[in-house]
């Protein structure tokens, strides 16, 4: 039996690779739980089986969730604005 424990998911695009290769080695059973899923028009459709909450299509930081390295070690979840995704981005 598996269990992935999923921090976020998005577009569901990396957890259908995943799913499919989990399914390779033939396990009993595989299960999904994830902390968040995004409501995005980009998803192509995957639910995990266990879902905390479900969020809007919007880029959230904290929780070990960063942006650029920065807000990961926050103990809570929050939205990062526009001037903060100036602020932290990466210098090229």
């Amino acid at each position: 039996n598996v269990l992935v424990v999923e921090d976020i998911i998005d577009t569901g695009n990396t957890m259908m690779k995943l799913l499919s290769l989990l399914k390779a080695v033939e396990p009993k059973t595989i299960k999904v739980a994830s902390l968040l899923v995004k409501r995005t028009p980009k998803s192509v459709g995957y639910r995990p089986d266990y879902t905390g909450f479900e969020i809007p299509d919007i880029f959230i930081v904290g929780y070990a969730l960063d942006y650029n390295e920065y807000f990961r070690d926050l103990n809570h979840i929050c939205e990062i604005n526009e001037a903060g995704k100036v602020k932290y981005a990466t210098k090229s």
